[in-house]
């Protein structure tokens, strides 16, 4: 066995054997390096387009159209008698608020300045949590109340920390009124939020590559 393993190192390097490019036997091996040598140095490289994501089994866009015709008083955004107010002007779905008229809707409350502030503030947490697989319009509108207001902002977020905080603020008077009695989200669902989250912003970034 040493013998044959002195023999190995004793061997004397080879000169590399040049490739004819007549040669059937190299045809594949020029056609390929031929291919790699036409090609533009700065040429693009265009990527299929890709499903709509899936968290737990629903697609970002299925959860999105599902929020957006789930009636008001469903989604737990509001109290019950401000969803009867919004169904007398027409406003039955989350869809509803999101599609009318800021304007013309808030004029038809007594007090239209503070009316125009809360319904920017519900269609902020509708279309928050239309973004998130997972999330509700309620849990959006918690979120909101603490300074979490994008998908990248939640995405850099600790589970436990941002429980601690919604704790914090479910103490306090205004988070009272807006707990309502309710459960806050518990840690695994916070975290679900995160990593989808993450996995919508790795989503944006892989559809620039190509724009970069």
């Amino acid at each position: 066995m040493l013998r044959s393993f002195l023999r190995l190192f004793s061997r004397s390097p080879q000169a590399p054997m040049p490739v004819d490019p007549s040669s059937r036997d190299h045809v594949v091996l020029f056609a390929h390096l031929n291919r790699a040598s036409t090609r533009a140095p700065n040429s693009t490289l265009h990527l299929p387009s890709l499903p709509d994501r899936t968290l737990g089994g629903a697609t970002t866009k299925n959860h999105r159209e599902w929020l957006l015709s789930m009636r008001l008083e469903h989604t737990k955004l509001c109290p019950s008698n401000r969803c009867e107010q919004l169904q007398q002007f027409g406003i039955e779905t989350a869809g509803d608020l999101i599609a009318a008229d800021l304007k013309s809707l808030a004029t038809k409350f007594n007090s239209p300045k503070k009316a125009v502030r809360l319904i920017k503030r519900y269609r902020h947490a509708i279309r928050f949590a239309a973004t998130v697989p997972g999330m509700m319009p309620r849990d959006a509108l918690l979120l909101i109340s603490i300074h979490r207001r994008s998908v990248r902002g939640l995405a850099m977020e600790s589970p436990m920390m941002l429980y601690r905080d919604l704790q914090r603020f479910a103490d306090s008077s205004t988070g009272q009124r807006l707990v309502r009695g309710r459960r806050l989200p518990s840690v695994k669902r916070i975290r679900s939020w995160i990593h989808a989250c993450e996995a919508e912003l790795s989503s944006r970034s892989f559809y620039t590559v190509d724009a970069a």
